[in-house]
């Protein structure tokens, strides 16, 4: 397994270059047999996102409750920030030794995709990555059947 020291100094560029507020393009990297691709963004920008959806979440809950839409709004940011400081830091403080991407896609070997709005990736979990545009292929699946006869 990698360790900070051995990073590709190429990608902990782009982890500092992020962090220092770059708009930055689509990276890909590649852990064991799952797939992330996104967008590299700083620590604080992937936990703003993290409120963003957890607030949006909290809102549509909302839409049930008789108040008015600013108290729903508040209420949504209330328990938004509730959930979040009780799973991160009081900080966000820059984690150059993380590849924070949002939004992004990950995609498990062999099963089910997923679109999420923010995801993070130790660096020395990713084995390669690429930032340069690519052509995906999909799988081809042979034809194969099970047959019953009597």
């Amino acid at each position: 397994m990698n360790t900070i020291e051995t990073t590709d100094p190429h990608l902990q560029a782009i982890v500092k270059a992020a962090e220092g507020g770059a708009d930055l393009y689509r990276v890909v990297v590649v852990c064991g047999a799952t797939v992330y691709v996104g967008k590299s963004v700083s620590t604080s920008r992937f936990a703003d996102k993290n409120f963003e959806e957890f607030g949006v979440e909290f809102f549509k809950d909302a839409g049930k409750w008789k108040t008015s839409r600013q108290e729903k709004e508040l209420i949504a940011d209330q328990k938004a920030r509730e959930i979040l400081d009780a799973m991160s830091p009081a900080d966000t403080l820059p984690t150059l030794d993380v590849l924070s991407l949002s939004p992004a896609q990950v995609f498990p070997g062999g099963m089910t995709s997923y679109e999420v709005p923010a995801i993070r990736v130790h660096l020395h979990q990713i084995d390669s990555w690429w930032v340069a545009p690519f052509v995906e292929h999909q799988a081809k699946f042979r034809g194969g059947g099970v047959g019953v006869s009597f």
